[in-house]
């Protein structure tokens, strides 16, 4: 009789600072070695163990030449997803997981990035082949705010595992979903420039619905949407957040030239705020029908969030 090997899944690595580091009032997600928090029937997180996890990160990163490296564990848990019996392109299956760690930036947002993926031929054999998977155009980084909380608590899984329908089966409104994408490579960009542009970008995708008054549109209606959120910022900052807008995408200079308009100390606290109130706000539109529907097209948006 034939033995059955092990099936094939894809994973993403989340690694970041050890266990020391973790706070008691927000305890990670899985925390033992083949601990598993299930996302839906197909994808779930997991603590690997040691030696898996080891061989992944080898896979994953340089051999370099001539250099001896010993490789030691550092992941705090994996996105784990099953492998399609059958996928049309070359690593299809990975699709799911990609939105699935995005998704769970809107729950609360993590490092988890795009160095250490690939597919494990036999997961939980001992000694699977295991292929890297490497992409291009786009940045495999995630940057985070000061003082994140790096890492998913059971209650984000809780909260993330109501969100999965999203990742494939339910279509966000237009909006919604350029205001999530938005997010997303605000989150893999470096450099605040860019990534001021991109949030603004996202919350004008959801409240600007006329070519008039675009400024006005944006300072109204976002100051009603955070304190919709309970999000504290000032007319006077979301006005600021608009001028300094303009005058990154326009060309004219960077954030360190723009220290009139905004002192330097105080820019990344408005961008701080303006993120959150993107990031919720997709949130709620995925947690929330009705207040989803509020940016279905240009009249909801005009009958729910007034100017």
């Amino acid at each position: 009789m034939n033995k059955v090997l092990p099936e094939s899944c894809y994973v993403i690595l989340h690694i970041a600072p050890g266990h020391g580091q973790l706070v008691t009032h927000s305890p990670l997600l899985v925390q033992n070695d083949g601990d598993r928090f299930e996302l839906r029937d197909d994808i779930w997180v997991e603590r690997l163990d040691e030696r898996l996890a080891k061989n992944i990160q080898q896979a994953c990163e340089p051999p370099h030449y001539n250099i001896s490296v010993k490789p030691w564990d550092r992941h705090l848990y994996a996105f784990v997803r099953r492998a399609p019996k059958v996928e049309k392109t070359n690593n299809e299956g990975m699709s799911d997981l990609f939105t699935t760690v995005a998704i769970s930036r809107l729950v609360n947002p993590t490092s988890t990035g795009e160095r250490y993926c690939a597919k494990v031929f036999n997961f939980g054999l001992d000694d699977s082949a295991i292929q890297a998977i490497q992409f291009r155009g786009i940045s495999p980084d995630i940057f985070l705010p000061r003082n994140p909380r790096d890492w998913l608590s059971v209650e984000d899984g809780e909260h993330l595992r109501k969100l999965m329908p999203w990742v494939s089966q339910k279509p966000m409104h237009g909006r919604v979903h350029r205001a999530y994408w938005y997010h997303e490579y605000a989150m893999r960009s470096y450099y605040l420039d860019a990534r001021w542009t991109l949030v603004v970008s996202g919350l004008e995708g959801l409240v600007n619905v006329e070519e008039q008054n675009v400024r006005q549109q944006f300072r109204v209606r976002v100051k009603q949407i955070a304190e919709e959120l309970q999000i504290k910022i000032s007319t006077a900052e979301l006005n600021k957040a608009y001028t300094l807008r303009s005058k990154l995408v326009h060309g004219e200079t960077f954030l360190f030239g723009l220290q009139t308009e905004l002192p330097k100390d105080q820019q990344g606290e408005v961008y701080e705020k303006l993120e959150l109130v993107l990031r919720k706000t997709v949130r709620r539109c995925l947690e929330d029908e009705q207040f989803s529907d509020s940016f279905r097209d240009d009249r909801a948006v005009k009958k729910r969030w007034k100017v």
